[in-house]
């Protein structure tokens, strides 16, 4: 009776202590496992903070470059412009040479200074870039036509000879049309000196060069 006693009681305590050595080992078991994902989130999130951090710096270093593009544009275009707006001047001026299509006018006969006039402003209604009389070119700023006492027509400093050549650069078609029209400035010279002989010629290629230097 002493010895069963005994013996239940060894192992009614032996029982309890394993029981409280499972109960610790799981609560450290589960610390250990809630420490742990507490640490792991805690990574996790930096790394997203850090991802955010990146993309927010790479978005601002695109929009960054996207406006220095802009700006690098926009001074192209300006450049261009002004480049534009300088040939422009030269041709007005005749500091550069001029190539393209056009017409030639030819005239034999003397002419008077007023129809040297009037054939240069209907060739510049009709819209031609540049032009050229026996080679001399026109530019803004030219003196015009003058007659000087013996009947001769000056035009920069240069006397005239006959045959007249007028050469000019623009749309041929528009430019041949409006010298023939009816009314127009050969019909008006015919009309005016029969005897004079008038050609004209659309060309595909004509250059006119720069003015020479005074």
């Amino acid at each position: 009776m002493s010895n069963n006693w005994r013996r239940t009681t060894w192992l009614i305590a032996t029982g309890l202590l394993m029981g409280a050595l499972f109960s610790f080992q799981s609560k450290s078991v589960t610390q250990a496992n809630n420490n742990y994902n507490r640490e792991s989130r805690s990574s996790i999130f930096k790394e997203i903070q850090i991802v955010k951090k990146s993309n927010q710096n790479l978005s601002e270093q695109i929009s960054d470059l996207e406006k220095e593009l802009v700006a690098s544009t926009d001074k192209e275009k300006a450049l261009e412009n002004i480049n534009n707006d300088i040939v422009r001047m030269e041709i007005l001026t005749g500091q550069r040479d001029i190539t393209g299509p056009g017409v030639k006018v030819e005239v034999n006969g003397e002419m008077e200074a007023l129809w040297f006039v009037d054939m240069v402003n209907e060739l510049y209604s009709a819209g031609a870039e540049a032009i050229s009389v026996n080679g001399i070119r026109l530019v803004q700023g030219s003196l015009g036509f003058d007659t000087i006492p013996n009947g001769q027509i000056l035009l920069t400093g240069e006397i005239l000879q006959a045959p007249y050549t007028f050469e000019a650069i623009g749309d041929k078609n528009v430019l041949k049309n409006s010298l023939n029209q009816s009314g127009g400035i050969i019909e008006r010279i015919i009309k005016t000196n029969p005897e004079y002989q008038i050609q004209v010629e659309d060309q595909d290629k004509l250059t006119i060069e720069a003015k020479k230097a005074d």
